[in-house]
């Protein structure tokens, strides 16, 4: 597929996943800035992950130090935040599970 899209494009594997990282980043920031989306959302945390997973393939084919440091800094900021949602959610998490199981246990 990606020969196909190379010879029909002249755009590489890298370049497009790239891309596709832009695509993402614009459509969940301007998602927020059009109050389409919750910038606190494990939505929009998930697709900055994405998307700097996306640029940082990119950045394989053609390093660039400055825009790596960005792309792991983001994915790491979006896994932090996913992380510290599950976490405060828990507690009501392991509540429903519990009373689920009292219940199918009675």
């Amino acid at each position: 597929m990606f020969d196909l899209l190379n010879a029909t494009t002249g755009i590489g594997a890298h370049d497009l996943a790239g891309v596709f990282g832009f695509v993402t980043y614009f459509a969940s920031f301007g998602s927020v800035q059009l109050g389409k989306l919750d910038g606190n959302s494990a939505l929009y945390s998930i697709a900055n992950i994405v998307a700097a997973t996306l640029v940082g393939i990119s950045l394989l084919e053609n390093f660039n130090l400055a825009s790596a440091l960005i792309q792991i800094s983001w994915v790491l900021i979006g896994i932090t935040g996913l992380t510290l949602r599950a976490w405060k959610a828990w507690p009501s998490t392991r509540r429903v599970l519990n009373s689920t199981l009292e219940e199918e246990a009675a």
